[in-house]
């Protein structure tokens, strides 16, 4: 073995209970950026595909379907996902198995009734919303089959908020990010190529969503068996939804955030919009991959951290993951913004008009990872009223520079509303959480990753120019190849930081061993 491998291999120090931190949200976050990266790049292939199957116009129409069972969705959870990630690893630290059978019971139930009586209303209000509001007559049958997707998208987020909340990320990338996107994939292939349309990419939307749910309640009896008695259970309902009841308002207002550009551009402009700018935002969030991937492993670590009082530990986490997801969104940003019309070639020429909002919106997502996990650390310390009072400012924002940007720009002031709003949401957290616990993201260490991308972006431009008598393909190739190469080898040149080199040697040791 080489002299820095056995440096690598051997701990500097004994693993204490700050490093003990670090590596859980390491490995849940390296679990769950697996799964997403390997469901990313399913779903990528997926909006690919269906995009030249369907063409813009199609795609546009079905991207617009599938916006109302979603956000229909985030109403039916009521914000439970957000408190059964928060009361579960509590309940969990206290060996109290009733209190975590009846958030249980409550968890499904409430989201799952709820969601069925949403689906039966947007099936009866198809033609409603189809005519009088887009005059689009083939919308109403797209949504009354999407409508059935609505319980089933509540019980997806309230099972991987329970297997979250035991801190089992691998139950969600098994269901959601595997078997959920191939499947969903290889269906609606089948069903549009049968001569289906836009009714077969539906259908092969709801279908997998049933699949998932049934894997997911397996996953959970699994961690917690379900075959116990009902009366067993100790209910909590008034801590659990003064808790809930907030997030779920910011979720929702959240959630109708996101949506309403879709929402907005189907109304004043054209489906094809929709549809270019639906795949500028699916290449743009990329960025959000491992980031997302750490929010999910944080959120129940954060809650434990700050009901013990360990605001150091906190603060370090707070930290590292920070600056992992902005090193890892920085060369995302840098590949969409240099390649951006020949990343949105391969959906086909059409979209290739979409090549300026897909660089605004990988910048948001950019700017979103690089402020760290600060909202999640608002909600988890029990100031989720806070939390509320963002997302109503945010969306009063986005609503606000939807209708004025978009009727003069169409998608591009979409990107650049969502950038906006995305900025100004990040800033108020990051003072909040100052405020709240003294702690904030950055040090030092964050000068390297921006230093590496620096070079990256100098080296990938000059490159890039050079490519030009290249097949589109190969140069994006070929781009990308470059960029992430500089970028990582000046990152090692550069030094890592302990936090970085703990979890190598965790990982050296594994592969040794």
């Amino acid at each position: 073995m080489s002299r820095s491998s056995t440096q690598l291999a051997k701990p500097a120090h004994p693993t204490t209970s700050s490093d003990q931190v670090i590596l859980t949200a390491a490995k849940g976050g390296v679990i769950a950026f697996a799964g997403n990266l390997f469901g990313y790049g399913i779903r990528f292939v997926f909006g690919i595909v269906i995009a030249r199957l369907l063409g813009a116009d199609l795609f546009g129409l079905y991207s617009l379907g599938m916006t109302f069972p979603e956000l229909a969705g985030t109403i039916a959870l009521l914000g439970l996902g957000a408190g059964l990630a928060r009361f579960i690893p509590i309940a969990i630290n206290k060996k109290d198995d009733a209190q975590i059978w009846g958030l249980i019971q409550v968890g499904i139930a409430i989201p799952g009734s709820v969601g069925l009586a949403l689906a039966l209303l947007v099936f009866l209000c198809a033609d409603l919303i189809s005519f009088r509001l887009y005059n689009q007559p083939a919308l109403a049958p797209v949504l009354r089959l999407a409508s059935w997707a609505i319980p089933l998208f509540a019980l997806i987020n309230v099972l991987e908020a329970i297997t979250q909340g035991f801190k089992r990320m691998e139950y969600k990338v098994y269901s959601e990010d595997i078997t959920l996107p191939v499947l969903k994939l290889l269906l609606t292939v089948v069903l549009v190529v049968a001569g289906l349309g836009v009714m077969g990419a539906t259908a092969g939307y709801v279908v997998p969503l049933a699949v998932s749910v049934v894997m997911l309640l397996v996953f959970v009896n699994h961690l917690f068996p379900l075959k116990r008695a009902w009366k067993t259970a100790k209910y909590n309902v008034k801590d659990l939804f003064r808790f809930s009841l907030p997030v779920y308002l910011s979720h929702l207002v959240n959630q109708f955030g996101n949506s309403i550009a879709t929402l907005v551009l189907g109304f004043f402009g054209t489906t094809s919009g929709v549809g270019i700018f639906t795949a500028a935002l699916r290449v743009s969030s990329i960025g959000m991959l491992f980031y997302s991937s750490l929010m999910r492993i944080a959120a129940p670590m954060i809650a434990d951290l700050h009901s013990q009082g360990k605001i150091d530990q906190l603060e370090r986490m707070y930290q590292t993951t920070t600056k992992w997801g902005m090193s890892f969104n920085l060369p995302v940003f840098l590949t969409t913004a240099i390649f951006a019309p020949l990343i949105l070639s391969i959906f086909g020429q059409d979209f290739v008009a979409g090549a300026t909002t897909l660089t605004i919106l990988a910048f948001a997502f950019l700017f979103d990872a690089s402020t760290g996990v600060c909202g999640t650390i608002v909600t988890m310390t029990g100031h989720s009223k806070l939390s509320l009072a963002n997302s109503i400012i945010s969306l009063v924002v986005s609503v606000g520079l939807d209708l004025l940007l978009i009727p003069r720009w169409g998608m591009v002031g979409a990107a650049v509303a969502r950038s906006l709003c995305v900025i100004l949401l990040n800033v108020l957290r990051l003072i909040q959480v100052y405020i709240l616990l003294r702690i904030q993201p950055y040090n030092i260490a964050f000068l390297k990753p921006i230093l590496a991308a620096l070079a990256a972006a100098v080296i990938a431009s000059i490159a890039s120019s050079r490519l030009v008598f290249l097949p589109a393909i190969l140069q994006l190739i070929i781009g990308t190849v470059l960029l992430w190469g500089v970028y990582t080898v000046t990152i090692l040149l550069l030094r890592l930081d302990d936090e970085d080199r703990l979890v190598l040697r965790r990982v050296w040791a594994r592969i040794t061993s």
